[in-house]
């Protein structure tokens, strides 16, 4: 390493400019009297005698004042840097205690390459989630994962959740209650990107490998735009989900029901129609050219076209749309999602109330 660069990084350790020089000095000669130093470093030697307190305090020198002029002597490399890695330790445990995890979860954009931190936020994210979460991760997560997912289902969260290589024949086939911890659980022996997506408002995407253990190249990125997590989810739902095997599917909510978030109404309503089961909705709808709101009450709903649980019966695999019969014939609803207005159905609405006709 060149002499500019330990000036660089005993800089970054709090070493003034002179400190350095000194301690350079004796650097280079191994070890020298107080009076070589000074005149090498162009201070005095009583200057000297002050620095050497603090380059002796750093583990970076010793003195000997047993000799007569004093002498001053570098530790060996390896001394020195164990002494230095000791007090980032020191450092990293002290900002540990202190530290407290942002409240947000939305931020702009995040690179992460620690594999506990990812850990985090994919933790945070579940425990920001009201509405709907996703989970696609390597099957050796889910135990670290596991506890705010069932955190987030208790809440009234829909968790939709790949688990993916490697163990995942043997993580998943342990897990006796699936409805703890999603509404819906797939396992794939493959290793696409890491994904964990909250209320498609934000979350993380990532190398496999960033939780599995490797190091090297992979990093994961959280971002907090609607736009970027529809984008994602979009890739996701098209070409990692249907590849999943499914494992559990949990029974849907009793009805009445009300759902604030409309995907959330669209998968309820596609599972009591699988059931035989006959529903009506209460929505009100804008339509999607004019913006013209408008209420339909007790419309008998024929069609839940959605990819999410099965069977599936959407027409392409981002679609989550309800079929409703009005007095003017049948009309498609979409959900007015955070990010993204519908582009397919003729109304888009928010919320939406479904009950047993």
């Amino acid at each position: 390493m060149s002499e500019s660069r330990i000036r660089e990084h005993l800089g970054a350790f709090g070493l003034s400019t002179t400190e350095v020089a000194t301690y350079l000095a004796i650097l280079r000669r191994g070890e020298a009297t107080t009076g070589d130093v000074a005149a090498a470093a162009d201070v005095s030697q009583g200057y000297v005698y002050d620095v050497a307190e603090t380059l002796v305090d750093r583990g970076l020198v010793t003195v000997d004042e047993s000799a007569n002029p004093t002498v001053l002597r570098a530790r060996s490399a390896t001394e020195a840097v164990a002494e230095l890695s000791t007090r980032v330790s020191d450092l990293q445990s002290a900002i540990g205690d202190v530290y407290s995890e942002p409240t947000t979860a939305d931020v702009g954009f995040e690179v992460i390459r620690s594999r506990r931190t990812v850990e985090r936020r994919a933790e945070r994210f579940l425990d920001d989630a009201t509405h709907e979460a996703f989970v696609v991760v390597p099957a050796t997560a889910f135990g670290t994962l596991k506890e705010a997912m069932a955190d987030a289902v208790e809440r009234g969260v829909f968790v939709y959740c790949v688990l993916l290589a490697p163990d995942t024949e043997v993580v998943a086939d342990a897990v006796a209650d699936f409805d703890r911890y999603a509404h819906v659980a797939r396992t794939w022996e493959a290793r696409p990107q890491v994904f964990v997506l909250r209320d498609a408002r934000a979350g993380l995407v990532g190398s496999h490998g960033v939780l599995t253990g490797r190091h090297g190249d992979e990093y994961a990125v959280a971002f907090g735009q609607p736009e970027v997590a529809n984008g994602f989810y979009g890739n996701m739902v098209s070409n990692v989900w249907p590849m999943g095997e499914p494992r559990h599917v949990a029974d849907p909510p009793e009805l009445p029901g009300t759902f604030e978030y409309f995907r959330n109404g669209v998968t309820t309503a596609a599972q009591h129609l699988d059931a035989g089961r006959d529903i009506v909705a209460d929505v009100t709808v804008a339509d999607t050219g004019t913006d013209h709101q408008m209420d339909f009450e007790s419309v008998p709903v024929r069609e839940a076209n959605q990819t999410l649980v099965p069977p599936v019966t959407s027409s392409f695999p981002v679609e989550s749309a309800l079929v409703v019969e009005t007095d003017g014939g049948p009309v498609s609803v979409g959900g007015d999602s955070p990010g993204f207005d519908p582009y397919f159905e003729e109304f888009a609405a928010r919320e939406i109330t479904l009950r047993e006709a």
